[in-house]
């Protein structure tokens, strides 16, 4: 074979090995499922109720996740406890399982989130809260 179709093969295979990549890239889906449940206590129900969040991409789960491992630890939070906004729930889609599950106050300075099965609080800024409502599209009563 001659060497110009040798490099042409070699870029031909690079150029479809990249468009391979960046297709399954912006077209991953997620591999955790959200689940939320508004405290309706609060308002006189008696009632939880979850409900599915549909998140386009992993990297909004990925960027949650990471905000709720990487938050300050606190002793004593000053919400009350028992009057929590939201619960989420990541599920594994494929089983239905629960990996893990946690219960959010949003505060005038941020959040304070209870991570179940984790012993403690933790807390996060304004801005974290902020980007936590975004993701799971939060709508306050």
């Amino acid at each position: 074979m001659k060497k110009p179709y040798i490099i042409l093969i070699i870029v031909t295979v690079f150029a479809m090995f990249l468009a391979g990549f960046y297709y399954e890239r912006m077209h991953i889906k997620s591999n955790k499922e959200i689940w939320i449940s508004y405290n309706y206590t609060k308002f006189g129900k008696n009632e939880i109720s979850f409900k599915p969040m549909y998140i386009e991409r992993q990297s909004g789960i990925n960027q949650l996740e990471e905000i709720f491992l990487y938050s300050k630890i606190i002793d004593h939070p000053t919400v009350d406890l028992a009057k929590y906004d939201i619960q989420l729930s990541f599920k594994s889609p494929v089983d239905q399982s629960v990996e893990y599950s946690s219960l959010l106050w949003f505060t005038k300075s941020g959040a304070i989130i209870k991570l179940n099965g984790f012993n403690g609080f933790r807390s996060v800024n304004i801005d974290n809260a902020e980007s936590i409502k975004k993701i799971i599209k939060y709508t306050e009563f």
